[in-house]
């Protein structure tokens, strides 16, 4: 029986672009910095192939890596230590760029190149010391194996691949990942003008400091590079180290430059000049991070201003934003019909300077109970004085606002009229139609309202809603009675909050209520519970044995000729529909 052999990947064209750079790049380097017959002081190489691995998915791994582990071998044969370290240093180099590019792309949160500060940690940790060290420890043991020291080895090996990699990589992961062509696309002609001319002012100041002899002068290129940094970005901030260190790294290696004050041989002054890169590097890629976050959060800031000023303008109910202390900050012009007050005067006062001293306890127990909720929103009823010293009753819908770290940042409360409700509730409480419990209307307030409705032909249509709370029983079971008690008065907060003036809620059954919507037919009716249900899921349920969350299942109905009696059997005929399609929705009757 013969086994199927799994096809061999086939080199494509940008691996065999990445294969010929990174030949390019170890030849160069080599040529250019292998001093005194050891390592190269600087390293390019692997540079190239981890920015390549940090973009592109690991399944296409092996083609790169055995590629430049076939370019590894032939450049350090040919050009480098010779025939007998060249499969030992190929080992270390393809070494180092697996274990960098597997590490950063398992522990790094942001797939953004100096996306944050975050990432510039990982980063560094990953490919400018991990990695480094693990095949500089290879590399050197093999020259140690062959008669050379392995102390220095290790060390200039460690130095050239780590500060090489922190220097170069993050442009080359922009450029291959598109990032660096993204921002030009992005930017306006003028912006890229800009950027250009920051990036010569780099490079001319640069040419100054690295041509002019006797003068240390290195640190006159961080002062147009941080310019561009914030004028430009992260891509431009990494082309311009990488122009510092390609033009001052060939002119100190050519003799010229401050850095040929420092006394010691040419190994030594590379090295230090390792170190001038890895400072400017490091002070200038965690401005770039910071700088594009703060730009993140404020188009996300702006966004959400826009969506908020939005509704809160349309809204008929009235929007207020309070810091956590109570002062107003901000009340949507609704407030002037609903209250008589001007939004604008507001700003600046306290909340309780509305509210009335029969309700003061009231408010600042909701406020309280608002900041405890941590973000769930918590409705309480309270009296309020209009600008021309009336008082009604509002029901206040409030959320705490948390910032990025989870701190509370104010309070943000719908704020709706119910003196009407209330004083129907009034009313009915006299006549005994009060459920005690959830404080609605019982079974009989219900039929009541229904009969008075179908006596006045004026108002239609008419529809009814059945609302069950799914799994009650449950709750009752794992919480306690008294928990299911509390689960049915939030219930009956929130459902109240969330239909018209006009409408009814009622409680009719043990864990079954009723709404009734005089002047919407079916679709309309089956709106305003279908909001109803969404807001029960967004709220909290504060009981004695905890918070707990619930979902409500419904049927709607349109009430007919036929009475209060048949259209009730058919909201329930949708109800059952309802919880069997998964409960937590809303459905009508046929």
């Amino acid at each position: 029986m013969h086994q199927r052999r799994m096809p061999l990947a086939k080199p494509s064209l940008s691996d065999l672009a990445l294969i010929a750079a990174y030949a390019a790049a170890a030849t160069v380097t080599i040529g250019l910095t292998r001093i005194g017959g050891g390592v190269a002081i600087l390293w390019l190489a692997s540079s190239v192939l981890i920015a390549v691995l940090l973009v592109i998915p690991r399944s296409r791994w092996p083609v790169p890596l055995a590629g430049c582990a076939l370019a590894s071998t032939l450049v350090t044969g040919l050009f480098g230590l010779g025939w007998a370290l060249a499969v030992p240093f190929a080992i270390a180099n393809i070494t180092e760029a697996y274990v960098a590019a597997r590490l950063f792309r398992q522990y790094r949160q942001s797939h953004v190149p100096l996306g944050s500060m975050s990432w510039i940690l990982r980063f560094i940790v990953c490919v400018g010391v991990i990695a480094p060290v693990i095949a500089g420890l290879i590399a050197a043991s093999a020259l140690a194996v062959a008669g050379r020291d392995f102390t220095s080895n290790l060390a200039n090996f460690v130095t050239g691949h780590g500060l090489g990699n922190i220097t170069f990589i993050p442009l080359f992961t922009m450029v291959v990942g598109g990032r660096f062509a993204m921002s030009l696309r992005h930017s306006s002609g003028r912006k890229q003008a800009e950027a250009v001319a920051l990036l010569s002012l780099v490079l001319a100041s640069t040419l100054l400091v690295f041509v002019v002899e006797g003068w240390p002068l290195l640190f006159l290129p961080l002062l147009p590079l941080i310019l561009l940094t914030f004028r430009a970005g992260a891509s431009w901030a990494a082309a311009a180290v990488v122009v510092v260190a390609v033009v001052g790294g060939g002119l100190t290696l050519a003799g010229s430059g401050p850095i040929q004050l420092i006394e010691g041989s040419l190994s030594t002054k590379l090295q230090f000049f390792q170190l001038y890169l890895a400072a400017m590097v490091l002070t200038v890629l965690p401005v770039a991070a910071d700088l594009r976050h703060r730009a993140w959060l404020h188009r996300e800031l702006r966004l959400s201003e826009g969506r908020y000023r939005l509704l809160a303008d349309n809204l008929t109910d009235i929007v207020i934003h309070m810091n956590a202390d109570g002062t107003i900050r901000y009340a949507s012009p609704s407030i002037r019909q609903l209250g008589g007050y001007d939004p604008e005067l507001l700003a600046g006062r306290h909340i309780l300077s509305l509210v009335p001293p029969e309700s003061l306890q009231q408010v600042k127990d909701g406020h309280l109970a608002t900041l405890a909720a941590r973000g769930a929103t918590y409705s309480y009823r309270h009296l309020a004085r209009l600008a021309s010293g009336e008082l009604r009753w509002f029901e206040s819908n409030a959320r705490v606002l948390l910032d990025e770290h989870g701190e509370q940042e104010g309070i943000l409360s719908v704020v709706r009229d119910i003196s009407r409700q209330v004083a129907v509730e009034e009313r009915m409480e006299a006549a005994a139609l009060t459920d005690p419990l959830t404080g609605l209307g019982n079974r009989r307030a219900f039929r009541a309202a229904v009969e008075q409705l179908m006596s006045d032909d004026a108002i239609r249509p008419v529809s009814i809603a059945v609302i069950d709370i799914d799994h009650f029983k449950r709750v009752n079971d794992d919480y306690g009675h008294d928990a299911g008690d509390d689960v049915l008065r939030t219930f009956a907060m929130v459902a109240q909050g969330a239909v018209r003036r006009n409408d009814l809620v009622a409680r009719i059954g043990g864990e079954e209520f009723a709404v009734l919507l005089p002047g919407l037919d079916r679709d309309g009716a089956i709106a305003i519970c279908e909001r109803m249900r969404v807001q029960v899921a967004e709220s909290l349920c504060v009981t004695s044995a905890g918070p707990v969350r619930i979902t409500v299942s419904g049927g709607v109905a349109a009430l007919g000729a036929d009475g209060l009696d048949a259209c009730l059997r058919d909201a329930d005929s949708a109800l059952y529909l309802a919880k069997a399609a998964g409960r937590d929705r809303m459905a009508l009757a046929a």
